[in-house]
């Protein structure tokens, strides 16, 4: 009798081996239940704290054709973690337009006009510039990614940060002489900081979260 390893999609947790007993079928629903309800630790963190994006990999390549490359990787979407094996499978993004990639844990890919999931937990990959075919491409920021800004004049100036939502924190680490800082009033908000300097031309590094 052939002797058959599954190993369920979520968590990686192999189901008993089939063959020997005359209960597969009662084992096979109860892992099944584990494996679609059982917490660990990274989701309730990514799902609690509204923690979603690209943690590494998801690195969107131009190409002759409407549809970008994309390479494997691992996200959080909706506080589950998606990590596909191989390059995921994309449709063509519009024509002539500036898009942004998303993925959702239930639908899977999409694109958007704006720098905005369309539903909360969405994760942004990235956007995509295209004329006739993909001309240019931009990475989103990564979770607990750093984001190089360099200020434009002194006072107030504001930079797209490409999260995909608010950021829950941000941190500005200065690598120049001067200071940047957070407006008064305002920190962030779905699309962009409002930051602040002390002169043009002051670089700092944002870790975003």
């Amino acid at each position: 009798m052939a002797v058959n390893r599954t190993i369920l999609p979520r968590k990686g947790l192999i189901q008993p081996q089939h063959g020997l007993t005359g209960y597969e079928a009662d084992q096979d629903a109860n892992w099944a239940l584990l494996d679609a309800n059982v917490a660990f630790v990274s989701d309730l963190q990514h799902r609690d704290l509204g923690l979603n994006g690209v943690v590494s990999g998801f690195v969107l390549g131009v190409t002759p054709s409407l549809t970008p490359s994309l390479t494997p990787g691992v996200l959080y979407a909706q506080g589950v973690r998606y990590a596909p094996a191989s390059p995921p499978v994309l449709g063509p993004a519009p024509a002539n337009s500036t898009s942004y990639l998303f993925y959702n844990s239930s639908t899977g890919f999409y694109y958007q006009s704006s720098a905005l999931g369309a539903a909360a937990g969405d994760a942004l990959i990235g956007q995509v510039v295209t004329t006739a075919a993909v001309s240019a491409v931009t990475g989103a920021t990564r979770l607990y990614g750093q984001l190089p800004v360099t200020a434009t004049a002194a006072g107030n100036w504001t930079v797209a940060h490409l999260l995909g939502r608010p950021p829950v924190g941000a941190v500005i680490q200065m690598t120049s002489p001067g200071s940047i800082w957070f407006q008064r009033g305002v920190l962030w908000d779905a699309t962009t900081l409002y930051l602040a300097a002390s002169a043009a031309g002051v670089t700092a590094m944002i870790q975003l979260w």
